[in-house]
């Protein structure tokens, strides 16, 4: 049993959530121990009320009254302080909860493979949707939850006091707690439909904005505006589910404190008739009643908050729960990449059914430089993809410098693989960072190599700010053979073992595009290289050619004899 726990508790300790959550005890502990004070001090309130109407008004005791109330400033005092202390302690919790899970949460979307990442749109709203979970755990919810406990420790106040007087909030309180229990399940389902809905919105607004010049050019915009309505008009219906459902559980709570005050009032009186409870008794037991009820009122309104944050947590759990290569194949600490030599054997590459890539057999030495040539479609950017390790293979073997491409760790990968992807994606920054961003600690001659060999140099020279010129998203301020040629730059600037690069100069004038394939040849670590291109013109100079057709290697060989080979 004790192993159990034990077990248990390091599950925990080692969890990407509850770990700093059990991190960050000893602030919740004090947080607890402010609670604590701050709830036997609404007892004082309570009795300093029903001690002026026992014991001072009977008596004209304006000696204790003074007393009485400089005792109950004091209290008023640390109240606040002690309150005010109790909110700081527990944002500073929530502040170091997301700066730990905001820093495990960009490693393992770093470290994770294209699996996972199908669908972005999903990953990034399930993210961003995480902020309701750290919500939950800031002061104004937690303290609700929190004071729900000393409830119980109120209606044995009440007890002491008036006797049978509190049997009115001791029958409210079970009212108030199953009404929240039979709207949870509905709360729940509603909640997740929301979560999932504004996933879909999240997904049509990316591809409205990313694709805004598509939309615009080719009358795209009523098809994406009905998906966009349409998904606004989902959400919201959700939305008011589960609003209807929060608001019956507030609305009852709200009302059963009233009632309860109502019958403490009534049964009151006529236990005053009786000379059973006193006057001060009375108004000290309406005052505990509120402070029993309220915390379970607070808790109906979060109640919605609550849900929503359960479900981002499932939402962003199942994402960190999934492995990426580096941690399915644990200890690679000896993997170090000498060579730019690949070798590839018996790959298959299927998405779901369909078959990409069909028994893919070739070998490359350290330096050789092989091109691709296929039709649209043929499986080259997919054959690419399997090289850098983006996709993982379904069946056979990609060997990079001698090793398994499975066992490389992708810091590894990411340093000894200079890719150039078909598909150029830059970053809101400067033209600097987006160069340099590629490898730690960059130097200014380091940039300049690379974006010399790259022929971005002379262009960026001539920008407002040259390299301090700041890009827009994606580089949306620079031409498609700008943007091409500092991605070439982002390549080169590692120094790299391989070059891969996928259409890399399809939106280059003949001038430039001959001048990067001669600066790329010309490097001075003589890495092996890999150029899918549609264009002949700039593969005469590789070593080898792979003409790839419906996912098959149909021909392969030295460039002199394919091309020979095609001519005829």
């Amino acid at each position: 049993m004790n192993k159990d726990k034990g077990k248990s508790l390091e599950s925990y300790k080692d969890h990407w959530f509850w770990s700093s959550i059990l991190n960050n005890k000893s602030v919740y502990v004090q947080v607890l121990v402010a609670s604590i004070f701050i709830n036997i001090f609404g007892f004082v309130s309570a009795f300093y009320i029903m001690t002026v109407y026992d014991r001072v008004l009977p008596n004209n005791a304006m000696n204790s009254l003074t007393a009485l109330t400089i005792g109950m400033l004091f209290v008023i005092i640390f109240d606040f302080i002690l309150k005010t202390i109790r909110y700081y302690f527990s944002d500073v919790a929530s502040k170091d909860l997301d700066q730990n899970v905001s820093k495990k949460l960009i490693n393992k979307l770093l470290s994770h493979d294209e699996d996972v990442m199908k669908s972005p749109s999903e990953v990034t709203s399930g993210v961003r949707e995480f902020d309701s979970v750290r919500d939950f755990f800031t002061s104004a919810s937690l303290m609700a939850f929190v004071d729900i406990p000393f409830m119980f420790l109120f209606l044995g106040v009440i007890y002491s006091i008036a006797g049978p007087l509190a049997i009115v909030p001791i029958l409210i309180v079970p009212l108030v707690f199953l009404t929240s229990a039979l709207v949870q399940p509905f709360l729940r389902r509603f909640s997740e439909k929301d979560l999932a809905l504004k996933q879909g919105k999240a997904m049509v607004l990316s591809e409205l904005t990313q694709n805004l010049e598509s939309v615009r050019t080719v009358a795209g915009g009523k098809f994406l505006k009905k998906r966009w309505l349409d998904s606004v008009e989902e959400q919201n219906n959700a939305t008011i589910l589960s609003k209807i459902a929060s608001n019956f559980a507030v609305t009852f709570g709200q009302s059963a404190l009233q009632l309860s005050q109502v019958g403490i009032i009534v049964y009151g009186v006529i236990l005053i008739s009786s000379l059973d409870i006193s006057q001060g008794a009375l108004i000290a037991c309406i005052i505990l009643s509120g402070r029993t009820l309220s915390p379970l009122v607070q808790a109906s309104q979060l109640l919605t908050r609550a849900n929503l944050a359960l479900a981002a947590y499932r939402k962003v759990d199942k994402l960190m729960k999934t492995s990426s290569r580096d941690e399915i194949h644990g200890d690679t600490m000896g993997v170090k990449i000498d060579n730019g030599s690949i070798e590839v054997k018996n790959l298959i590459f299927q998405v779901d059914d369909n078959k990409i890539l069909d028994d893919i057999n070739f070998e490359l030495k350290s330096g050789e430089k092989l091109g691709l040539v296929g039709n649209l479609g043929s499986g080259k950017s997919s054959l690419i993809r399997n090289l850098i390790g983006y996709h993982l293979p379904s069946v056979g073997m990609v060997k990079v410098g001698g090793y398994d491409i499975n066992n490389i760790p992708s810091s590894i990968l990411r340093n000894e693989i200079g890719y150039c992807p078909q598909n150029i994606q830059l970053f809101s920054g400067t033209i600097y960072e987006n160069i340099a961003s590629s490898i730690d600690d960059a130097s200014e001659d380091d940039v300049l190599y690379a974006t010399k060999n790259a022929l971005a140099h002379n262009f960026i020279a001539k920008l407002p700010g040259g390299y301090n010129y700041v890009l827009r998203e994606n580089g949306s301020n620079l031409s498609g053979g700008q943007r091409q040629a500092i991605s070439l730059a982002r390549a080169i600037i590692k120094r790299p073992k391989i070059l891969v690069l996928d259409e890399p100069t399809s939106s280059m004038d003949a001038e430039n595009e001959q001048g990067v394939i001669n600066n790329l040849y010309a490097l001075e670590q003589n890495p092996s290289i890999i150029i899918s291109s549609h264009k002949i013109s700039i593969l005469t100079k590789v070593d080898k050619i792979a003409v790839i057709l419906n996912g098959k290697i149909v021909n392969f060989g030295p460039t002199n004899e394919i091309i020979k080979t095609g001519s005829n």
